[in-house]
């Protein structure tokens, strides 16, 4: 019965509805219907989200689409977490692995609150040239969003993407180290290696508080672009790395290239053969590195030009006469000059590119030219000195995997009165790495031997003077005879 009732129920909506119909038909008028369909396709239109749609292809006519390529980076870091079917693969020249998401994937990004989908699509597209007929694949990026984050996505979204692409390259990138050839090698400038030196700030031997001091102003220097810009300066730093040898002034670069994460540029002034050449490396650099010149006083002669006025013209021949007959420079005639070294540093060459450490290390400041070291050039000296506690404790924590020890004060006054630098101490720990208590007092013993060395040096000067005293003493007085025989 109820069943009956439906279908009766059924059959009086149909019957209102083809009346209702028919009057519409009859009695209104064509436009007024016409009217009311616009009205209410605007109506559920309006009702619908309004989408933009955005293709990015691989190539722009028959260039590459830099476009592309930061949104599959900037996408690869991100799709994991939500795409169902992913590529894995390791780029060339890269240090970890890289998803991607295959075709007809989709992937929903979040930014600022604003949902915008994308998916990745692969299109055979046919092209005709001198009757032959060619299949290419067409790779695009599509980008789809609510019209109202039009202006977000142009002004902002797009920026962000290049932008963090950028950081994602440059994190994932094998890192490399850069040495000059001599000219004939195959005409390259620069040859590298990957660069895996494991020296960090957390095992560099120097005092906490200058460590400290150039984190923050290595950190201050690559957050500082725009300052640079408004001061009108060339985005770069150099820092003069000078002391003793054995001190960590190496040591101390590789932590600098770890810690910022840069290529390093050793640069071999001794096979550069003029300015001109020593001008084409500079530029050939990249930006976010460190161009490191060691020993920079034994590469060239960038002594102090007010010493050499002081000194005897045929002191300063003999001076060129021995380098050029030292064994350890170069075998060409290399024109390179302070001035070409200057402009190197401080010139307008040294603006192209940005981002770069400069560091020259040398064992003798006093012998450089002021003109080298001043600011602008060499902005921060750092003076890399003898092993003191603190650096001590660090090699003890690297080498011997101790923090204390029962005889630390021992060596904490005996570090006050002999010399000893971290590559000394180090070498004393290397010898016994397991056994801390023989590594500790090893390090004594050595630190005890060098005391009595110094001991037995002075007592030999002290010996050398009072023999010295008393000749001046016997000659006096034979002069005091022979004045009163006159």
């Amino acid at each position: 019965m109820d069943f009956l009732l439906d279908w009766k129920s059924m059959g009086s909506l149909f019957a209102t509805i083809m009346f209702f119909r028919t009057i519409v038909r009859d009695f209104i008028p064509t436009e007024v219907i016409q009217a009311l369909k616009r009205f209410f396709s605007y109506f559920f239109t309006y009702l619908q989200p309004k989408m933009v749609t955005i293709l990015i292809e691989e190539f722009d006519i028959t260039y590459n689409n830099e476009l592309f390529d930061s949104v599959q980076c900037y996408l690869s870091s991100k799709c994991f977490s939500s795409a169902q079917v992913l590529k894995l693969s390791k780029p060339k020249d890269s240090k970890n692995l890289t998803f991607t998401m295959d075709t007809d994937q989709t992937f929903e990004d979040s930014f600022h609150g604003s949902k915008l989908n994308w998916s990745f699509h692969i299109v055979e597209k046919k092209t005709s040239n001198l009757g032959y007929s060619n299949s290419n694949e067409n790779r695009y990026f599509q980008l789809t969003f609510h019209t109202r984050y039009r202006e977000m996505v142009h002004s902002s979204y797009f920026p962000h993407i290049m932008k963090e692409a950028e950081i994602i390259t440059f994190k994932n990138r094998e890192r490399k180290l850069y040495s000059n050839r001599s000219l004939g090698e195959n005409g390259r400038l620069w040859s590298s290696v990957p660069f895996t030196h494991p020296s960090t700030f957390d095992t560099v031997a120097m005092d906490p508080f200058l460590k400290n001091e150039i984190k923050d102003d290595l950190m201050k220097f690559v957050n500082r672009r725009d300052f640079y810009t408004r001061v009108g300066r060339a985005w770069k730093r150099g820092y003069l790395l000078y002391g003793p040898p054995g001190t960590g002034k190496t040591s101390l670069i590789a932590s600098i290239a770890n810690f910022l994460e840069f290529d390093i540029y050793d640069l071999e002034l001794t096979a550069v053969s003029s300015n001109s050449q020593l001008r084409k490396l500079l530029i050939s650099t990249t930006s976010k590195s460190v161009i490191v010149v060691e020993d920079i006083d034994c590469s060239l002669d960038l002594s102090n030009r007010n010493k050499k006025k002081e000194m005897n013209p045929d002191d300063v021949e003999k001076m060129n006469i021995n380098k050029f007959m030292n064994p350890g420079h170069s075998s060409f005639a290399s024109t390179v000059s302070l001035s070409g070294v200057l402009n190197f540093v401080d010139g307008l060459w040294s603006s192209c590119g940005g981002e770069r450490l400069i560091i020259f290390t040398t064992n003798h400041k006093e012998k450089l030219d002021a003109a080298l070291l001043r600011s602008g050039r060499m902005d921060k000296h750092i003076n890399l000195s003898f092993c003191d506690i603190e650096s001590f404790k660090i090699l003890a924590r690297n080498y011997l995997e101790i923090e204390e020890h029962e005889i630390m004060k021992e060596v904490e006054e005996m570090l006050g009165l002999v010399k000893m630098t971290p590559a000394d101490v180090a070498e004393v720990f290397m010898s016994c790495e397991e056994d801390a208590d023989m590594g500790m007092k090893n390090v004594v013993e050595e630190m005890k031997k060098r005391l009595g060395s110094m001991t037995e040096e002075k007592e030999e000067m002290k010996k050398h003077v009072e023999e010295d005293l008393i000749i001046e003493e016997n000659f006096e007085k034979e002069e005091e005879k022979m004045d009163r025989a006159s």
